[in-house]
Formats: structure tokens, sequence, C-alpha cells
């Protein structure tokens, strides 16, 4: 994984075969991001998908062993129990031109995977919701 800074921007590279969940984080707890949106796109060997069943209030995974093209990744980064929280959502192409996406839990990079962080200057938490079981942003009430 390689990274650079831009004042406010934070451009990732992952390489083939790194984890996309481990290494993000990395470099999220190193430069102690408390809030941010992110973007990407790459391509990737294996993923690991997520659906929320509202009925169940459980995440569904799902693996997929193939290679895909990530064709869009959008998302933002918060803090829960005071550690980085990403939580992205990604469109994949397959060969047939065919597309999937979900909550995104993990990926491995194959070639490539880049990932663009535009920090804020403010930190965001969440905190589970119990009416949902979800660990939602916690920002302030307003009319």
């Amino acid at each position: 994984m390689r990274y650079q800074r831009f004042e406010s921007r934070l451009q990732i590279r992952l390489a083939s075969g790194e984890h996309a969940h481990d290494e993000v984080t990395e470099v999220l707890r190193r430069e102690q991001v408390g809030y941010a949106t992110l973007s990407g796109l790459g391509a990737v060997r294996w993923v690991r998908l997520a659906y929320w069943n509202s009925a169940t209030r459980e995440y569904e995974a799902h693996e997929l062993d193939e290679q895909l093209e990530v064709v869009s990744l959008i998302g933002n980064v918060t803090l829960r129990d005071s550690e980085p929280f990403i939580h992205w959502h990604v469109s994949l192409g397959r060969a047939d031109l065919s597309i999937l996406g979900g909550h995104l839990l993990d990926a491995v990079a194959h070639p490539n995977f880049e990932v663009w962080i535009q920090r804020e200057t403010e930190a965001v938490h969440r905190r589970v919701e119990p009416a949902s079981g979800l660990a939602l942003m916690d920002l302030p009430d307003h009319v």
C-alpha cells in the first residue's frame, strides 16, 4: 500500500493481493482521520459484500471469488469507539458487463485499487441506534 497526502485529501493505492479494509483503516489511523468522504475505483480478485436485512436486523454476507472491476466506490469514514469506521458501498462489473453491488466488507486488490479520501475538520462519531441495531452517525438535532 502506498499513499500520499494533499492538504485535506489522501490518495491511497493498494497493490495486488492487499486487503482493502485493513490497508485503508491503517492509513486512517496513522493520519488520525475523524471524518471523511471517500471514493475509488480499480479492480479486485475477491470481494465480501453485504446486504442489510431490515427484518432480521443483520447483514447478510456474500463472497465472490472472481475478477471484478470496481465501477464505483463511495462512502464515509467516522469514529466508532474511538476507532476509524469505514462505511462504503461498491458497484462491481463482471466480465459479461453485468453489475452487482452492496455494502463493502472487504476486497483483495488485483491488480490495483485506488481510494481517494477527503478529510473534514470535525470528527463524527457513531452510536448504536436501538430501533435498527445499526451504528449510525451521532449528529446534532436541527430544525
